[in-house]
């Protein structure tokens, strides 16, 4: 797990990561990332041929949006939510913090409402993509 279940203070108890965790988390995190942008641009396309080849962008758009942000919004209030910040179990508990550095929310949710910025964006330009290619 990386360090996203820590604020910015309890980071600084937590040594710098090591080259092969950065490798781990990358590998770990890209099909991740690859299922939350391919998923609902492979539904947007489907739905383009549901409907004889031809989508409004605001369709393809909000296809896109609702799918991301169901993802979003999963890994917010299950993952983040309930279980790091209210059951923080063991398996999350980097060495050097405690059970009690886990309770700050906050920069969870901070953090999600930067990133849907570009994923608005991201989702954006797919639909673009789709619609007028």
């Amino acid at each position: 797990m990386g360090l996203s279940g820590l604020s910015r203070e309890n980071k600084e108890k937590v040594p710098p990561q090591t080259r092969r965790e950065r490798v781990v988390a990358g590998l770990v995190g890209m099909p991740w990332f690859f299922f939350i942008l391919a998923y609902p641009l492979i539904s947007t396309i489907f739905l383009e041929t549901e409907l004889d080849g031809e989508i409004p962008f605001e369709i393809a758009f909000f296809n896109m949006l609702f799918m991301v942000f169901s993802f979003f919004l999963v890994d917010l209030v299950v993952l983040d939510w309930l279980i790091i910040t209210k059951i923080t179990p063991k398996f999350v508990i980097i060495d050097g913090t405690t059970p009690e550095d886990y309770k700050d929310f906050s920069h969870h949710y901070k953090g999600h409402l930067i990133a849907s910025i570009p994923l608005i964006l991201i989702c954006a330009v797919f639909s673009a993509i789709i619609v007028f290619l």
